[in-house]
């Protein structure tokens, strides 16, 4: 109910999440809900962890401050990641949302490192420590804020898939199990086992570990251009399929930048459309993924001849050819270009990089040895970020 609420006060068109501006509003809402609820929970745990001695309170506290820097951080990104393009940045400033998620898990590593050598020291040394039962009730609320919050920021996330927001989800999460092990750990030194506190503490610092390795390998990713999921991939070649006179989608090439995706592809028509049909076609294919997918899409024209004599024939010895070796992933884009005496037959190869060339020698001369009358063959091998 709050969560719906918040939304709706703070967020100005919810529905529209690939645009920028509400991009940037539910990553600021998320924000500063979190500074709120990590000042108090910081508060609530630092004092008495003073207090009372506990390490593992103290280390749980910083870690919920460490809560505080990383809304900061997210606001900025989000900030930022809104403005326009420019001269210098012509795709936006999408990508830093992702700078931003890397600066939290920075952050999160460096608190790691510090709570884990003190834990051991405590672990070395133990000390007694002792809550009352209305610090382990407020510890209890604190627990239950923070879960709030993981969710908020996971359900957030999820509306307008952000990296940054899910990772923010995840630091919230790992608070939340962190405040779990440090309630167990109090409760246990009751009965005089005060090396819990020191193990809680080691184990906090792995919970905070993790949580900065999960973020910081989901902001390195798009940082160095990782691959489009299968089901995005799939999602674009039904979109374009979906236009009349479009018979195959290859050669599909994705960036992403933030909330923007530019993708380039190939469509195969008929080689018997003219051109302003064929230029129509192609226009109605990028239209439709843009409509679709925030962002750019840029369509290359393949027109093939599916009447030529030869291409059903060449078309079946290619799909039994390619089963049987090792290496090769398939192939498309066939054309035959000329009469059937003389002609060309060019097509796409995928294949293992390492063993594309090879590949691609074995099937010129196995085209060229199975059709006589062919004069020329050409196997364009595939780079890997196409698909």
């Amino acid at each position: 109910m709050i969560d719906r609420w918040l939304v709706r006060r703070f967020v100005s068109n919810p529905e529209r999440v690939g645009e920028a501006r509400t991009r940037e509003a539910y990553g600021v809402l998320e924000g500063f809900a979190s500074i709120v609820v990590n000042v108090v929970v910081f508060a609530v745990k630092l004092v008495p962890g003073v207090m009372i001695g506990s390490i593992s309170l103290v280390a749980d506290a910083f870690h919920s401050l460490g809560d505080v820097l990383s809304a900061i951080v997210v606001i900025w990104g989000f900030k930022v990641a809104a403005r326009p393009s420019d001269r210098e940045h012509p795709f936006g400033h999408g990508r830093v949302e992702s700078v931003a998620t890397l600066v939290i898990g920075i952050l999160l590593f460096v608190a790691a490192w510090e709570f884990g050598q003190n834990s051991v020291i405590r672990l070395l040394n133990p000390k007694p420590v002792a809550a009352s039962n209305v610090l382990l009730a407020l510890l209890a609320v604190t627990l239950v804020l923070k879960e709030w919050l993981s969710r908020f920021a996971r359900d957030l996330g999820r509306r307008i898939d952000s990296s940054v927001l899910e990772g923010d989800f995840w630091h919230h999460r790992s608070d939340v199990f962190a405040t779990a092990v440090v309630i167990v750990a109090l409760f246990a030194a009751r009965f005089g086992w005060d090396w819990v506190d020191g193990v809680a503490g080691l184990v906090i610092a792995g919970f905070i570990a993790y949580a900065a390795y999960e973020l910081t390998r989901k902001a390195i990713n798009p940082l160095i251009g990782e691959a489009p999921s299968p089901q995005l991939l799939a999602a674009i070649k039904e979109t374009a399929l979906c236009v009349p006179e479009v018979d195959q989608v290859h050669d599909v090439i994705v960036h992403f930048y933030g909330g923007v995706m530019v993708t380039s592809l190939h469509i195969e028509i008929s080689d018997s459309l003219d051109i302003t049909r064929a230029h129509d076609v192609a226009e109605a294919v990028e239209s439709a993924l843009n409509e679709r997918f925030n962002g750019w899409a840029v369509v290359h024209l393949d027109p093939v001849n599916r009447k030529h004599p030869l291409y059903a024939e060449v078309q079946s010895f290619l799909e039994e050819s390619l089963p049987v070796i090792p290496y090769a992933e398939g192939f498309h884009d066939l054309r035959i270009v000329g009469s059937a005496d003389p002609c060309y037959v060019i097509f796409d190869l995928k294949a293992d990089s390492h063993h594309a060339p090879a590949i691609a020698d074995r099937l010129r001369e196995a085209v060229a040895h199975r059709f006589p009358d062919v004069a020329k063959v050409v196997v364009n091998v595939e780079p890997r970020y196409v698909y």
